[in-house]
């Protein structure tokens, strides 16, 4: 049994199913596997905290033409029914606004 820290993962790195057992040393570090997964070398399929995000989402680059789309700003394709006018009349006090 290998010894493991409090931020170590308990489950297989490779196949998230069995307990680990087993640990290999990389050059980017230490894969926590089970034993199966040891002996037929399986790769490990998560990355914690890799430089640019968590458990292998890929890297995003942002552009600088917006946050949701290019251009400015569009009105919705259903805008609803028109508002009423007048405005109706505030609710009373203590009353939940109707």
């Amino acid at each position: 049994m290998i010894a493991l820290s409090a931020t170590d993962v308990r489950t297989c790195e490779a196949c998230w199913n069995a307990p680990v057992t087993a640990a290999r040393h990389t050059e980017t570090g230490r894969d926590l596997l089970c034993e199966e997964c040891a002996e037929a070398d399986y790769p490990r399929r998560v990355d914690l905290f890799p430089p640019l995000g968590i458990y292998g989402l890929p890297a995003r680059k942002l552009t600088n033409d917006g946050r949701h789309g290019s251009g400015p700003p569009k009105t919705p394709p259903n805008l609803g029914p028109p508002l009423p006018n007048p405005a109706p009349a505030p609710s009373p006090p203590g009353t939940p606004p109707v």
